[in-house]
């Protein structure tokens, strides 16, 4: 999947399979999946991931109204930052990142 959204635009299951650095057995078994579930789109005999997933605005869409300085607040009020090493900031960051990857595991649950 995100090596059909770093090739953008159409590819073979052998090149997303090399730009993914996995074998082509394993992209065969996986990429039906993908277009069934709509992740990806079959153009002829190539593969494509959906549009959507390239286009910056989405992501900058997606910062502006989900990482909002009232979620900072809050992760910071209930985070102890007394033995990181890393900075405030860092810890914040990656803080939000395990939250976002929790988030997409209550959503398949």
């Amino acid at each position: 999947m995100f090596a059909a959204i770093k090739i953008g635009k159409p590819a073979s299951k052998r090149k997303i399979a090399d730009v993914a650095d996995i074998s082509s057995q394993l992209v065969d078994y996986h990429i039906d999946k993908l277009v069934d579930n709509g992740q990806l789109i079959k153009v002829d005999t190539m593969y494509a991931a959906q549009a959507i997933f390239s286009n910056k605005k989405i992501y900058k869409f997606l910062k502006d109204t989900v990482i909002t300085q009232e979620l900072i607040e809050k992760l910071a009020s209930g985070i102890d930052f007394s033995q990181a090493t890393a900075q405030d900031s860092q810890v914040l960051e990656e803080s939000i990142l395990t939250l976002l990857r929790l988030f997409t595991i209550e959503l398949k649950e």
